[in-house]
C-alpha cells in the first residue's frame, strides 16, 4: 500500500479497521506511560493538564480513560444521529487515532524548563504581574512547536468522524465542531 498526502490525512479510508484499532489502543496505553512520566493528565481528547502531585500511574489511567469514553460515546450519539449505521470501532478508531500526534509530542513536555515554565505559570493562576517573561518565551515557543501536531490531531479527528459518518452537510459539519468543542470544555470541567 502505497503512502500519499490522502493516507497521511486520512488513514481511515486506506488500512483495515482492525490494525488502526490496534495501533490506536498501543498509544493509548503508551499516553498512560508518557502522561505520567511528564506529569501531565488527558482531561480531555486535546488537552493536557498538570498532574497533581499525590495523583499515581493509575489515576492517570482512570481520568486519561474516561477522556477518551467520554469523547466516544458523545460521538457514537452524534454520529448515529448522522448516519444510523456508523459502527463503533470507526467512532472508537477516530479518537484513539486523532490523539498520537499530541501523544508524540509528549516527550517535550518533559523537558525539564518546559515543565518548570508550565507550572510556575499555572501557580500564578492568572496574575500576568507574577508570570516571568522567561517562563512566557519557553511556554510560546513550546506551544509553537506543538500547534502543528495539534492541527493534524484535528484533521485525523475530522477525517476520521467524516469517514465514519460520511457526512457531507455543512450543517452536520458545523454540528460536529461545535460537540466537539462542548466534548473538550465539559470533560476538563468534570475530570
Amino acid at each position: 500500500k502505497t503512502m500519499n498526502w490522502k493516507t497521511i490525512f486520512n488513514p481511515f479510508e486506506k488500512f483495515d479497521d482492525k490494525h488502526i484499532l490496534a495501533v490506536g489502543i498501543i498509544f493509548f496505553i503508551l499516553n498512560f506511560f508518557g502522561c505520567f512520566y511528564a506529569e501531565m493528565i488527558n482531561d480531555s481528547i486535546f488537552h493536557l493538564s498538570i498532574l497533581e502531585e499525590e495523583q499515581t500511574i493509575w489515576d492517570v489511567v482512570k481520568i486519561n480513560s474516561l477522556s477518551y469514553i467520554f469523547a466516544i460515546v458523545v460521538l457514537l450519539i452524534l454520529a448515529k444521529f448522522i448516519n444510523k449505521r456508523t459502527r463503533i470501532i470507526d467512532i472508537i478508531n477516530t479518537v484513539l487515532i486523532s490523539q498520537i500526534p499530541l501523544i508524540i509530542t509528549m516527550p517535550m513536555m518533559v523537558l525539564p524548563f518546559i515543565k518548570e515554565a508550565n507550572v510556575n505559570i499555572a501557580k500564578s493562576a492568572g496574575n500576568i504581574a507574577k508570570i516571568e517573561m522567561t517562563d512566557l518565551i519557553i511556554v510560546a515557543i513550546a506551544g509553537c512547536i506543538t500547534l502543528p501536531f495539534l492541527v493534524y490531531s484535528f484533521v485525523l479527528f475530522f477525517n476520521g468522524f467524516k469517514t465514519a459518518t460520511n457526512i457531507k452537510k455543512w450543517q452536520h459539519i458545523v454540528a460536529f465542531v461545535v460537540v466537539s468543542l462542548i466534548i473538550t470544555i465539559i470533560s476538563q470541567t468534570i475530570l
